[in-house]
């Protein structure tokens, strides 16, 4: 999950390098892993999955990579539904090669590590051990951070946010020119990982994808101020979307609150 998430440039390359606060959430989805002889299988029960699976884009990486990598065939048992901005996917192609890489007798783990890249931006840091980071470039510098000890409340719109265009509609709200530069943006984390430290009161968290989705649906607005009102010392949007969270002071001690009708799925978790 980004706690922040600031967009610093367009790179030459058509990617973005980013400057984020990204935080492991505990497991709550399951996969069940066999050897196949055949080609490989990702099959996901409880959230229907447009697309390839980014299970199998992994292990394609993996392979192009020069890695020796058997069929597998793989069941996912979904929880978190696709467009959240969780990683929820991601995490599970990152368990999948993490998986594969302690089996590795060779050892190769800047090949593994550039398969997880290859696979997606927010792969290298589910692909680590690290509870928290700070994480840049196109999302391959991984700086480890003290971990924090409280509650995030995770609220799971009705409406989805596609991920596939939305670096492109960034740019067109931006223009092209983002907020801070790296090293402000740089600044900016690690000074809001002092104060989630202290737990301290912050309320809403930068993410340059937030007054884009706030203007479409201004119900966050509402969801927002009710974070404040009941005890919540942080709140944003995680990555492009959809996703808002409240972040409570003490671990297990989540909010206590009426949702709103619109909020399909709510997770409380201890981070």
């Amino acid at each position: 999950m980004n706690l922040s998430l600031r967009v610093t440039n367009k790179r030459h390359d058509g990617y973005h390098n980013i400057v984020s606060l990204f935080l492991r959430l505990p497991a709550v989805e399951t996969l069940s892993i066999s050897k196949t002889f055949h080609a490989d299988g990702a099959r996901v029960k409880g959230v229907e999955i447009e697309g390839e699976n980014i299970v199998s884009r992994a292990l394609r990486r993996a392979r192009e990579a020069g890695l020796d990598v058997p069929f597998l065939d793989v069941e996912i048992s979904k929880i978190i539904p696709p467009g959240s901005g969780l990683g929820a996917g991601s995490g599970n192609a990152a368990a999948v090669l993490r998986c594969l890489a302690e089996a590795d007798q060779n050892a190769e783990l800047e090949k593994w590590q550039s398969a997880a890249l290859k696979t997606g931006a927010d792969v290298p840091f589910l692909f680590s051990r690290y509870p928290l980071a700070l994480v840049s470039g196109i999302g391959e510098i991984l700086e480890p951070l003290a971990p924090v000890k409280l509650c995030a409340s995770i609220v799971f719109p009705e409406w989805s946010v596609g991920t596939e265009n939305a670096y492109s509609q960034l740019d067109n709200w931006h223009g092209e020119k983002y907020p801070l530069s790296d090293d402000e943006a740089r600044n900016e984390a690690l000074a809001l990982h002092k104060k989630l430290l202290a737990k301290e009161h912050i309320g809403l968290l930068s993410n340059d994808f937030a007054p884009m989705l706030i203007e479409k649906f201004p119900d966050y607005l509402d969801l927002f101020n009710m974070f404040g009102k009941n005890g919540a010392i942080a709140w944003g949007i995680t990555g492009s979307g959809g996703a808002a969270f409240a972040i409570s002071e003490n671990a297990s001690s989540p909010l206590t609150v009426t949702w709103p009708d619109w909020a399909r799925q709510v997770l409380t978790l201890d981070i």
